[in-house]
């Protein structure tokens, strides 16, 4: 009793930030088709989204990434970061996306991620 009630005790203490842990998504598309991921961020921080590694250009080809500024008249306010790709064949792939300020040449461990699964048919 004593061993599980300590293992307990300390799983409770070994918790993880959410913000550390990739948010899984499944995008559906067919080939030829555009497809666009949206990430909310706020590029007035310093900090934009980016792909964490190179697309699979076997099924994926990054078309354009732009950032589109909400409607609020506030300065510093948040927006979008959007990442508009073309599905090349047919096929399975994963995005993964790291928010982070683009001079840094290192991703921290500490980074928000988000990672697609795009289904091509």
């Amino acid at each position: 009793m004593k061993t599980w009630l300590i293992s307990i005790l300390f799983l409770a203490q070994c918790h993880t930030d959410p913000d550390m842990i990739p948010e899984q998504h499944t995008i559906r598309a067919k080939a030829g088709e555009k497809f666009e991921i949206k990430l909310p961020g706020n590029i007035a921080t310093g900090y934009s989204w980016a792909l964490a590694s190179p697309a699979d250009t076997q099924y994926v080809q990054l078309d354009k990434q732009t950032y589109e500024e909400s409607d609020d008249k506030i300065d510093g306010k948040p927006g979008m970061d959007v990442f508009v790709f073309k599905a090349l064949k047919q096929g399975k792939t994963t995005l993964e996306f790291v928010y982070r300020r683009p001079f840094d040449k290192q991703i921290l461990k500490v980074a928000k991620r988000e990672n697609y699964t795009v289904m091509i048919d």
